[in-house]
This record gives structure tokens, C-alpha cells and sequence, in this order.
């Protein structure tokens, strides 16, 4: 079942479960080459979930005063957690940095400063600019710059379904549910179409919804610079148009905008996210299950 604030507070023998996944899988995407270390990952869960108690959010009920966490709507408390994870993994990642570094670098560093008795780990500090990973004003506004791309893209993408009216209700009708509703503003704006009132029925709504997700991820991936995102597009696409599937020649892949070597870089990182087994041979062999994942694929820079 979801988890919400209120029902972490109020019933978290029920939701706990579903708290505790969400952080799981939320910490071994960011962990990186971590991803595996299970003493790191329940380090980074077990760090978000201690301050959620502190904070009197798990299991607090009425006894534990509210805080701002109780007034976030559904989707903004998943993406508070989210960043929650994010820092910490972060941090995890520099520190066990810090500590496979060699001893004759230590004691360079020592040596060059004459403070041979500093301790390392006490120099982390938080940048003024707010938290990792943005450490100077141009990471913010580099960051900024991506995030209205983004934006924009959903956008297009977005009022691409208008010509699918139930379609594209039931996406508005997503993003009212998610609160994202300066996006939803924005569309409504644009389009300026005569579209029923938001909380209007719908018949067959999820049926309406996966329909436009089928649409919408392509668009994005289409629109997309990341090479991985750009790879795994040509993928299915090769596999959509081919006869013979699950197998893909990797010269097939290859366009006017992509080499031979993008596609073996993209090829290499999509293995590293774990959506492809690729020996670096000619050939790409795939599974329905990998072409499926690979269709919902996308990342930002």
C-alpha cells in the first residue's frame, strides 16, 4: 500500500513496510557503486527513518506535536524523502572516498599544511549555498537551468495528448493528484482548450492513463540528450520495427548523430543502471522483460 505523513503517524505498523522498501530502493539508486553494500544501504534507510522518529512522524499520533512534514501533500513528502536519501548517500560516498584513500596521500596533505594532527572527516562542512551536491551558485543555477528543461519538455510532451481528450484528462488529473499544479497551470494555459471541470469522472480512467504513458515516454526519450536515454530509444525502436526480436546488431543501432562509439558508451552505462546484459559483442541479446524496462527508461543529465 502508499505511504502517506499522516498514516506513518497514525498507522505505521501498516505503512512502515512501504516506507521502508521506497528508502531501500530510493538509497541503491543513489549509492551508485555502493548500490550492493547492504551495510551501506541500511545505513542510509536507517538515517532517514531515525529522524522521522525523532521528529515524532512514525508512530507519533497525537501524543508527538505536528510538524511541517504533516502539512506536505503526498508528493511533496516523497520528494522531501527522496532528497533526505540523496544527501545521505551522497555523504556516505565521500566519506568510504575519504577512507580508501592512501596513507602517503594523508600524510602529503598533512605535511603540505603543517597540521599533521587534522582529522579529514572534520572538514566537511555544508556549504553556504544549502546542502550536497549543490556546493557553489553555479551548480544551483546549472541545476535550476535543467530542471525548467525538464519542465518544458513535460510540457510539449504533455499537450502533445490533447488531440486524445480522455487521454490527456486523465494525465491532468495525475498531476492534480500529484500536486504539481503550477505544471498543470501552465498546460491548462497554453492549451486553452474547453476541457471538462478536473474533477469530472472519468470512465476507465487507469485504462486511459496507461495509454498516455505509452505515449508520453517516448516523447520524452525522443527529446532527450542523455546517451543512455538515447540508446535505449534506438533499442526498442529496433526491436518494435524488426523481425527477428530480441536480438539487435550494434551497427543497427548506429545514425547519422550516433557513432559506432556513442552507441557502445550508451550501451555500457545502460549496464551499469542493470536494464541490459551486453559482453561488448556485435550483437545485443534482450528479454521481453529488458525491452519493457528499457521503454520506461529516462534519466537527466
Amino acid at each position: 500500500m502508499p505511504f502517506t505523513a499522516h498514516a506513518l503517524r497514525y498507522e505505521p505498523e501498516k505503512s512502515f513496510p512501504a516506507l521502508y522498501a521506497y528508502l531501500h530502493q530510493r538509497a541503491q539508486r543513489f549509492l551508485g557503486s555502493l548500490r550492493y553494500d547492504s551495510d551501506e544501504v541500511d545505513l542510509v534507510v536507517g538515517h532517514v527513518i531515525e529522524r522521522l522518529v525523532c521528529l515524532g512522524l512514525i508512530g507519533g499520533g497525537d501524543h508527538a506535536p505536528a510538524t511541517a512534514l504533516d502539512q506536505l501533500n503526498d508528493a511533496q513528502f516523497y520528494a522531501f524523502l527522496n532528497q533526505c536519501v540523496k544527501n545521505k548517500a551522497i555523504d556516505r560516498l565521500r566519506k568510504r572516498r575519504l577512507l580508501v584513500s592512501s596513507v602517503a596521500e594523508l600524510d602529503y596533505a598533512d605535511e603540505t599544511e603543517g597540521e599533521s594532527d587534522r582529522d579529514p572527516l572534520s572538514e566537511a562542512v555544508e556549504p553556504a549555498w544549502g546542502p550536497p551536491p549543490f556546493a557553489t551558485p553555479e551548480e544551483v543555477a546549472l541545476h535550476l537551468a535543467s530542471q525548467q528543461e525538464l519542465r518544458n519538455l513535460l510540457k510539449h510532451c504533455i499537450k502533445a495528448l490533447s488531440s486524445a481528450p480522455r487521454q490527456f484528462q486523465a494525465v491532468l488529473q495525475e498531476l492534480e493528484e500529484m500536486g504539481a499544479t503550477e505544471l498543470l497551470q501552465d498546460v491548462l494555459t497554453e492549451i486553452q482548450a474547453n476541457m471538462p471541470p478536473l474533477n469530472a469522472p472519468l470512465a476507465h480512467s487507469s485504462q486511459h492513463k496507461d495509454h498516455a504513458h505509452k505515449k508520453l515516454r517516448p516523447c520524452l526519450q525522443a527529446h532527450s540528450t542523455n546517451l543512455a536515454v538515447i540508446v535505449a530509444l534506438r533499442l526498442t525502436e529496433y526491436v518494435a520495427d524488426a523481425s527477428n526480436r530480441g536480438e539487435v546488431p550494434i551497427q543497427a543501432l548506429a545514425q547519422e548523430t550516433l557513432s559506432i562509439h556513442d552507441v557502445q558508451q550508451g550501451l555500457r552505462q545502460l549496464v551499469t543502471e542493470g536494464l541490459l546484459d551486453w559482453d561488448g559483442g556485435e550483437t545485443i541479446h534482450l528479454t521481453a522483460a529488458q525491452v519493457k524496462h528499457l521503454s520506461r527508461f529516462y534519466k537527466e543529465e
